[in-house]
């Protein structure tokens, strides 16, 4: 009995000890769990609080810098450069990359060498020069003493330059549509870029917002130009219709004149009383002068808009759910990463009403001559005389047009040789956090007005 006992007591013993011992592994395992899943939770917690530390940095440096730009901005002068003896920028957009290829290669054997240095993506020989370290030089400038026939200049060198090398410059000397070279800043932990683009440059998608069926059929020549298949042309022209019920685009506008809700109510509320006092005969005076007080004090209220405001609201409209931009951004031509061809890089979305000749490229001018006789002939004449000299205005277009005040006489409200109509995006990085923001101004000499600006991520 008593070995059956020791027997029934060790087992039990040991029961209990592996219970406890299961026991304890549950809780480890429980208390893991808790552990890890609280340590994900603060490791998310505190990329958030970097990720916000970070946001706040970049934008931070996206205000400073649109600050920056935008006080610059009436001391910035852009000027179109000559370009005689180069191949257009215009000329490019619709080749595919073969024939932009093949078409860069007959123009180096055909070009100078001093048109070739001129467009070239990589420094010259002597900048390059400048990078080697002292035994590099010495070296290569050993080996050119020892075989100086291998470094004669070679007259067909012209001939052997890459495509690939060749960057075509645009109206004022950088990549269309820029009008200076992109700003780069480092604001503390965050970099910056600033690029200024030529909104009179592009196609103004007000037109397609306006009472003229002419300056309507402007935008399907622009969509027939960029490849855009006629469920597209057609879906983009119920969204301008729909704009369109918003507000009409109009050439030359006048200033809006919004009258104040306060004066108004008051203006109702006094009308009431002019009908009651009416009754009594004996009030009448005093009515009369309660009105003329009223009407003045409307009169003070009531707030005026100039016409560039104008530009702003379809700014806003463009930048809203009635237009899908989604369809605008597919790219077009089979081309490389650096030349992506869509519709939505040739419009022009903030309000403006010109093109500008000198800078816009060949799809928006025909568009734009669409109201006068043959656009391609025309635009053809532009971009063969702008190389060389740029036009001051448009009369210089006259004179070399058969017939030109008939023909520019229709265009002539819906073009510019001044560009006017600046948009300026800034973009700023701190970590895994981005910031942009776009904005556009309207630039008259000195006078500089900001007209829109937008945030994004």
């Amino acid at each position: 009995m008593r070995r059956t006992n020791r027997s029934s007591c060790l087992c039990a013993s040991r029961s209990r000890r592996g219970l406890v011992l299961v026991l304890a592994l549950i809780i480890l395992v429980v208390l893991t769990a808790l552990t890890g899943a609280l340590s994900l939770r603060v490791t998310q917690a505190r990329r958030r609080h970097e990720y916000m530390m970070d946001y706040q940095r970049a934008r931070y440096a996206c205000d400073s810098a649109l600050k920056y730009i935008l006080n610059v901005m009436p001391d910035k002068r852009f000027t179109v450069i000559s370009r005689e003896g180069m191949p257009d920028f215009s000329d490019l957009f619709w080749m595919d990359q073969a024939d932009y290829d093949a078409y860069l290669r007959y123009w180096l054997e055909t070009a100078t060498e001093e048109q070739i240095q001129k467009a070239r993506k990589d420094p010259s020989a002597e900048e390059a020069a400048a990078d080697l370290t002292l035994a590099e030089a010495l070296s290569m400038l050993a080996q050119k003493i020892a075989n100086p026939e291998d470094y004669e200049e070679d007259p067909n060198t012209v001939q052997q330059v890459d495509p690939n090398e060749i960057q075509i410059p645009g109206p004022y000397g950088v990549d269309w549509p820029y009008v200076m070279e992109p700003i780069e800043l480092e604001m503390g932990e965050a970099s910056v870029a600033i690029f200024v683009e030529d909104e009179n440059a592009k196609m103004p998608l007000g037109w397609a917002v306006s009472a003229s069926e002419t300056a309507q059929a402007a935008l399907t020549t622009f969509c027939e130009w960029m490849s855009m298949e006629e469920a597209e042309i057609k879906d983009l022209q119920q969204q301008c219709e729909v704009i369109r019920e918003q507000k009409t685009f109009e050439i030359d506008p006048k200033p809006i004149l919004i009258k104040s809700r306060t004066a108004a109510a008051a203006q109702r509320a006094a009308a009431q009383r002019a009908r009651a006092a009416s009754r009594n005969t004996a009030r009448f005076r005093t009515t009369r002068a309660t009105q003329a007080a009223q009407q003045k004090t409307q009169a003070t209220k009531d707030e005026l808009r100039p016409a560039i405001a104008h530009a702003t609201d379809f700014g806003k409209l463009f930048h809203s759910s009635l237009l899908n931009t989604e369809e605008l951004t597919r790219t077009r031509r089979q081309t490389e990463p650096q030349r992506q061809e869509y519709p939505l890089r040739y419009l022009a979305l903030w309000g403006s009403q010109e093109v500008n000749i000198n800078t816009a490229p060949r799809h928006v001018l025909e568009a734009a001559f669409t109201f006068a006789g043959d656009p391609e002939k025309i635009a053809d004449l532009i971009i063969e005389n702008r190389k060389a000299k740029p036009f001051k205005n448009t009369n210089e277009l006259k004179e070399l047009l058969t017939e030109g005040d008939k023909r520019l006489q229709a265009a002539g409200p819906y073009i510019t040789t001044q560009s006017s109509f600046f948009q300026i995006r800034v973009t700023s990085r701190c970590g895994n956090a981005r910031c942009a923001a776009v904005a556009t101004v309207f630039k008259d000499q000195k006078n500089v007005q900001t007209l829109a600006v937008l945030y994004g991520r």
